[in-house]
């Protein structure tokens, strides 16, 4: 028995096969990567046609400004771009050393020739 779950869903800003909640929207990777690029742009975007452009999947490049205002209206966030822009700090990234250490259930460090099984 098939659920509702099962059926794909479809972007909140441009009508296109969405992928998942990005930026606090369910969009698809379309309209999430151009939110993220835009966000972190920051220059002012103005539709030339008084923001009444139709953003759907076959014309959603045709107007930056009217697909921005549509991505505000679905809910996506700007303060939620910052992890997206900026690169992770240094002590997110284990150590190879540590991700082994972790895989094995603790913080141990091996010596001799298991060590070198281990982390090979």
């Amino acid at each position: 028995m098939a659920s509702g779950d099962d059926e794909p869903r479809n972007c909140m800003v441009c009508g296109d096969r969405a992928t998942g909640y990005h930026f606090h929207a369910l969009t698809c990777e379309g309209c999430k990567g151009f939110f993220r690029r835009t966000v972190s742009k920051s220059t002012g975007l103005t539709c030339p046609f008084a923001g009444s452009c139709k953003v759907n999947k076959a014309q959603r490049r045709h107007c930056p400004a009217c697909r921005l205002q549509k991505c505000l209206d679905a809910g996506m966030r700007k303060e939620t771009s910052s992890s997206s822009v900026h690169p992770l700090p240094a002590l997110a990234h284990p150590s190879p050393c540590n991700a082994s250490a972790r895989a094995l259930g603790g913080h141990q460090h091996f010596h001799g020739t298991a060590s070198h099984q281990v982390h090979q």
